[in-house]
């Protein structure tokens, strides 16, 4: 299925294009669900115990209703099986189906899959990570019915894998942004210049104030340093700055950035 390594980079630059961060996990979670014949998909963002956390289910068909079946799913879901103990305890990130990470007989006959077979109909689920720090692994468990996943499968989401952890930190960054107590100031404030700013040069203005690199910011947005320069001489040339500092300080003065270490106390929209 060749065409869906196409599909997944049109998407990354629909995903990169997005002010909102509610239209990024519809749009990931969708294409999974095409690319890998998936019947339901599960977010795994924030962290889970096995008692309490938010689980993000996405499928493009009705779920059952909830019940105890679903509550004991959910729970088996939080925590984490097989998973966990493969990527939070190594360096290796390899997307696998559950099947593969314990063997198939293991998987097959484990309380998880039974509760997830009762629950949802599904008796496969496939783990795609996304690389990161810590004991907290997010990604995302894809399931489905009949035959397991295979290696063409896997194959793709490693090579997706770069791209979904880049359009999850533009979500994170989006979500950043909104959390301002400036931020509808800074919107106006950027409708009123001559040459608006776009979505991506805000947020890559956003990351300057940071003192990220050129490079450090590209691997925030998962684009090059090259791309980024260019986003920054876009950048100067809106605000009338020579260089990153005068950038920043235009910006401030313009009401383009907030944050108590850039602007002054009491400073209104």
């Amino acid at each position: 299925m060749p065409d869906r390594y196409a599909r997944m980079l049109d998407l990354a630059v629909e995903v990169m294009s997005a002010e909102s961060p509610e239209v990024v996990w519809p749009l990931l979670t969708d294409e999974l669900l095409t690319a890998l014949d998936g019947e339901l998909v599960v977010v795994k963002e924030v962290p889970w115990t096995r008692e309490q956390g938010r689980v993000v289910i996405r499928s493009p068909r009705r779920l059952p209703e909830a019940g105890a079946d679903d509550d004991s799913a959910q729970g088996h879901i939080r925590s984490g099986y097989p998973f966990i103990q493969r990527y939070g305890a190594s360096a290796d990130w390899t997307p696998q189906s559950a099947a593969r990470v314990v063997g198939a007989r293991t998987w097959q006959n484990s309380p998880t899959a039974d509760a997830l077979r009762q629950a949802f109909g599904t008796r496969h689920v496939f783990g795609l990570p996304l690389p990161g720090r810590g004991p907290h692994v997010s990604g995302f468990l894809v399931h489905r019915s009949g035959d397991d996943f295979s290696r063409h499968d896997e194959r793709y989401a490693a090579r997706v894998q770069p791209l979904l952890k880049a359009a999850t930190a533009h979500r994170s960054l989006l979500l950043a942004l909104r959390g301002s107590s400036a931020g509808e100031c800074g919107r106006r404030a950027n409708d009123a210049l001559a040459a608006p700013l776009t979505p991506r040069e805000t947020n890559v203005l956003h990351l300057l104030v940071t003192g990220l690199t050129a490079e450090g910011i590209g691997r925030r947005l998962g684009i090059s340093p090259r791309t980024v320069h260019k986003h920054l001489n876009a950048l100067y040339r809106k605000l009338g700055a020579t260089d990153r500092l005068s950038a920043v300080l235009r910006a401030q003065h313009a009401g383009l950035l907030s944050g108590q270490e850039l602007s002054p106390p009491g400073r209104p929209c």
